[in-house]
């Protein structure tokens, strides 16, 4: 009957910095046995094995012998060198642990400081909601007889005195397409075009006379417009782990599926706990899976399949940008929160 295999022993560290175990002998090890078992191989211990003058009988190993071992040396050593050795490596390891905490700390601090994410440019999107649009006034006429309108041209537009003031921006915009709610089918706001921006030169009477700084697209008499925000470039992250769980409810474009880089609209928003900057993840919810050696069902965990950051956000909605995804995210994909992650040390 074949012997077991010798118990692997503890790490240790000499003082030339090199890293082995050290080996216990119990009865019935052989020097066979124990180095294949640490090195691999048993016929590599003649080669590395090393007399040591201070030990009687060097080459004879009994019970409670110790057998320093690395890649290259197998070789007896006393009592009090293995508690020495195994102490140099067990300090080496909480300096190491000491060392990885103080970067994760470092790290944790940095990100906490300046926790910002750029966001791409939404181009010729928008997501206005149901009251915005009910507010908004229009393009209504231009001293040009040209029927398609730029930036740079001069426009007449259906808000004056005491609704705007000079200096006042407007965004134009076009297309109002209704967006619901997957569960009920409120209307939680509108999909449109931007078509550019105009800033307010003068008001008189009953309108005011405008300038368009910014066309994306020709401009026409009839579009309409909202007060302007300017989308920042880069947000600031942040943990709203109570807030409510929703959905996608829209992809812009008209496309099936969105990916890494995109944006997409959600039927959550600062009523439910939303902020700008907050982190999301869209995921895959655990399933009940037989076990068939026991009989029984078993939950699996949920999968987390993209990640994403609110650059907008209203009560009822908010438009969020997808900084990483493992799949092509569709309407209808849960989201929730992300919560914090305490580093285990």
């Amino acid at each position: 009957m074949a012997a077991p295999d010798p118990t692997l022993g503890p790490w240790a560290l000499d003082d030339e910095g090199n890293v082995g175990r050290i080996h216990t002998v119990v009865s019935g090890d052989t020097l066979w046995d124990i180095s294949a078992s640490y090195l691999g191989t048993a016929w590599v211990w003649p080669a590395v094995w090393r007399d040591n003058d201070d030990i009687a009988n060097p080459h004879l190993i009994v019970p409670g012998d110790l057998i320093w071992i690395t890649a290259g040396e197998m070789r007896k050593i006393t009592r009090e060198r293995a508690d020495a050795m195994i102490a140099a490596a067990v300090e080496r390891e909480e300096v190491q642990e000491e060392r990885v905490a103080a970067i994760e700390e470092e790290i944790s601090e940095i990100i906490e400081e300046n926790p910002r994410i750029r966001v791409a440019e939404r181009g010729g999107m928008g997501f206005v909601s149901p009251s915005a649009v009910d507010a908004a006034t229009s393009v209504v006429g231009s001293p040009s007889p040209r029927k398609w309108l730029a930036g740079g041209d001069i426009v007449y537009v259906g808000e004056g005195e005491g609704s705007v003031l000079e200096g006042d921006e407007f965004t134009i915009f076009r297309d109002a397409q209704p967006v619901y709610d997957l569960k009920g089918g409120k209307l939680l706001g509108y999909h449109v075009d931007i078509l550019g921006w105009l800033v307010v030169r003068q008001v008189e009477g009953d309108s005011a006379t405008a300038e368009i700084r910014e066309s994306r697209s020709e401009i026409v008499r009839g579009d309409r417009m909202i007060p302007r925000v300017v989308a920042s470039s880069e947000v600031e992250v942040l943990f709203t782990p109570e807030a409510t769980e929703g959905n996608i409810v829209f992809i812009p474009d008209g496309r099936a599926h969105v990916a890494e880089g995109d944006f997409v609209y959600l039927n959550r928003g600062s009523s439910d706990g939303l902020d700008l900057g907050s982190k999301l993840e869209v995921y895959q919810p655990g399933s009940l899976r037989d076990e068939r050696v026991k009989a029984k069902q078993v939950m699996t965990p949920d999968r987390s399949e993209a990640s994403l950051i609110v650059v907008e956000v209203e009560p009822n909605t908010s438009v969020a940008f997808v900084t990483g995804s493992r799949r092509a995210l569709e309407v209808g994909d849960p989201v929730r929160p992300v919560v914090p992650q305490v580093a285990s040390r």
